[in-house]
């Protein structure tokens, strides 16, 4: 029987949208967008999406890794290229939570208030260094 634990899976993708709002958070500031260790982390993230679909046996859900990966190595710089990196990583995310919830995975659940949506979050700290 296949583990059906996905918390180690969600936490990697946890840390990598913490890493995208950092980002955001940076060039909100007036600091230049590294994009190193976002590209780096899309390696965590592919191997996040492959353990997944290995655990759920459902191959298909590596789309969003794909998905994860074109737009980190799209060409779009600044903003654009960030909102699209948390658009694809969130839905990504999202997919998993609720495919979890199908199939009684175990995974983290938040208790009150509801986790952040990383797209807005990342807009929203985008926006607040245009003024």
């Amino acid at each position: 029987m296949k583990n059906k634990d996905l918390r180690s899976e969600q936490i990697a993708l946890l840390r990598f949208e913490k890493s995208m709002k950092k980002a955001a958070a940076d060039k909100a500031a007036g600091k230049p967008l590294d994009k190193a260790p976002l590209i780096a982390g899309v390696a965590a993230v592919t191997a996040a999406a492959a353990s997944v679909a290995d655990k759920m046996g459902d191959p298909s859900l590596m789309q969003y890794a794909d998905a994860v990966e074109s737009a980190a190595y799209a060409a779009n710089d600044g903003n654009a290229w960030l909102l699209n990196l948390a658009e694809a990583v969130s839905k990504g995310h999202n997919a998993i939570e609720a495919l979890a919830q199908k199939g009684a995975f175990v995974f983290l659940q938040a208790g009150g208030t509801p986790k952040e949506n990383p797209p807005e979050v990342i807009a929203y700290l985008l926006m607040s260094g245009l003024s």
